[in-house]
């Protein structure tokens, strides 16, 4: 495995001569992403508390490189209610991420993949770059 300054490389992508790359520290709380030439010139570093933040910024700086500005779809999050068809009584959650352009689109994606219905409730919030912290406890799975 390759290191630079502290951190383990631990993911890249190559865009023609350049590499991107990713590096986490050995306590991984700290995570990086840098351009890298030959292997070994790393450069124009970005710094993260969160490897999902990290990881989205390797992938939008290969896009960007490519010639792209921005992803064109980003990841949002969704919960919905799994409801009986007769009574509409909530009998379920699913949730997940879906990639979408738009709030609206990603609600669309999320009904006609997941069996959404009209007695069914949904929930979709973008991911935010540093992505999302939080617990779930068992008396809230269903």
């Amino acid at each position: 495995m390759r290191t630079n300054a502290g951190y383990t490389i631990t993911d890249s992508v190559h865009v023609g001569d350049v590499e991107f790359v990713l590096g986490e520290q050995e306590n991984g709380k700290q995570f990086v992403t840098w351009e890298c030439k030959a292997g070994n010139d790393y450069y124009w570093g970005h710094y993260f508390d969160s490897l999902a933040a990290a990881k989205r910024d390797l992938l939008i700086r290969a896009h960007e490189a490519l010639g792209g500005k921005e992803p064109a779809r980003k990841p949002y999050f969704f919960c919905m209610t799994i409801c009986a068809m007769r009574t509409g009584i909530a009998i379920g959650r699913r949730c997940g991420v879906v990639f979408a352009d738009s709030r609206e689109s990603a609600e669309s994606t999320a009904w006609e993949r997941f069996g959404g219905n009209s007695a069914c409730k949904l929930w979709v919030d973008e991911v935010p770059e540093d992505g999302y912290d939080y617990n779930v406890y068992k008396s809230e799975i269903i």
